[in-house]
């Protein structure tokens, strides 16, 4: 059966809570972390990559999006000529995802309609007591490993991928439209939004992840009945010029 709906799946840019080394401390979880100038360099690469890749333009008639300049990069902000409606961008309303989404929409010509679903996972923004970036990656695992725990207070998994599910039944239910939707998040959204789509079971997290690298791009196509299927895995194509 021809897909339906596809889903363009985006990890925000490099922001500054990705470049602490293992042995950094860390007071507590900054959901207000910006971009890097090199994650500026890797959304502004990913914006003049996608709109012209056929896996996101529209198969309907009329011209394909043209890439243009970012906003806050010289741009003036405002729909690309040949914008296609039928691509829709969810983001993330955190400052690293909103300003990935906002640079990437710019060039596809479309709005930016941020939903607090696809926030990264919720976390003390002050630890009980400091934690090193290393016991940090420690707690995330944890909460992997048991799905409905809240390790150091983070959400569990469990919270994490109900509201995932509540996001994808709202915004893009099985049988909609042909849309080309773009989600824009985190690393531990984004393996949530995969497994809810390929309905995959919590048990298999003691054995498979997705890496999902910073502006990272993956694509799940799904059928009019639900059946999803993997089609591209954390590309980077677009990053070969960025390092």
């Amino acid at each position: 059966m021809t897909a339906a709906q596809r889903f363009v799946l985006v990890r925000h840019a490099e922001a500054s809570l990705n470049v602490l080394r293992d042995d950094d401390v860390m007071p507590g979880f900054d959901p207000d972390a910006g971009l890097t100038p090199l994650g500026e360099r890797q959304a502004r690469a990913l914006a003049e990559h996608l709109p012209g890749d056929p896996a996101v333009r529209s198969a309907g008639p009329g011209p394909a999006p043209r890439p243009g300049p970012a906003p806050g990069l010289g741009a003036v902000p405002g729909p690309a000529p040949g914008a296609c409606p039928a691509v829709r961008v969810y983001s993330s309303p955190q400052r690293r995802a909103a300003r990935t989404a906002e640079v990437l929409a710019a060039a596809l010509g479309v709005p930016v309609l941020a939903d607090g679903r696809l926030a990264e996972l919720r976390a003390p923004r002050a630890f009980p007591r400091p934690m090193t970036v290393r016991q940090w990656d420690a707690v995330l695992e944890d909460r992997l490993r048991r799905p409905a725990a809240e390790p150091a207070g983070v959400e569990s998994w469990a919270a994490q991928r109900r509201r995932v599910r509540e996001f994808l039944d709202s915004r893009c239910p099985v049988g909609a439209d042909g849309a080309r939707w773009v989600l824009v998040s985190h690393s531990e959204t984004l393996q949530a939004v995969l497994f809810e789509l390929l309905g995959l079971e919590d048990a298999l997290l003691h054995r498979t992840r997705f890496k999902i690298s910073n502006t990272g791009v993956s694509i799940v196509d799904r059928t009019e009945d639900g059946c999803a299927s993997l089609v591209v895995a954390n590309s980077k194509t677009h990053l070969a010029r960025t390092a």
